[in-house]
């Protein structure tokens, strides 16, 4: 399911988007967990341990963060793909309100049907293609009521089919 995660290429769907999103959440409470534990349950209670403690968590939780930051635009970017749009629409996430507005929209909006500009479609669909079939319609009716049709189809992959439908012939 994720194919290079801190990768801008690609395009993702909707429910990649969102466990994504869960799965950065996650981490960053954990993250914020230790280090809150690190900066409270120093080693001994001399001040060294206190600041060591204090570095260490601020380390973590800065290090963590920066690669969730990442991993969190990259998804993004990626789903910006699957609906056909460029990656710089992500800024549009930093915006107050407008950013939870925008994040929905990535959320639930569907993405392209078949390739685009940014990759296949990772649903694996392609795009609905009409095509007009030519079909001769041969409609015989015989004096005693008999109606018998016969259908063919001008396309070569086509398998020409008949059919008969009888009518009562004593019409009073």
């Amino acid at each position: 399911m994720f194919k290079a995660p801190f990768s801008l290429n690609g395009r993702i769907r909707r429910i990649e988007y969102f466990l994504s999103g869960l799965i950065a959440a996650l981490i960053l409470w954990a993250a914020i967990l230790l280090a809150a534990l690190l900066w409270i349950i120093p080693a001994s209670d001399s001040n060294l341990s206190l600041g060591i403690g204090a570095t260490l968590g601020s380390l973590l939780a800065c290090s963590v963060w920066g690669a969730v930051i990442w991993f969190s635009l990259a998804q993004g970017v990626k789903r910006l793909h699957d609906l056909d749009k460029s990656g710089w629409f992500i800024l549009l996430c930093f915006i107050p309100i407008v950013g939870w507005i925008f994040a929905l929209y990535m959320l639930f909006a569907d993405g392209t049907v078949g390739p685009n500009r940014y990759g296949d479609d990772p649903k694996k669909r392609m795009p609905y293609q009409v095509q007009p079939v030519p079909v001769n319609v041969t409609v015989n009716i015989a004096k005693d009521g008999t109606v018998r049709t016969e259908t063919e189809s001008a396309t070569p992959d086509a398998t020409p089919s008949s059919g008969e439908i009888h009518t009562d012939a004593s019409r009073e």
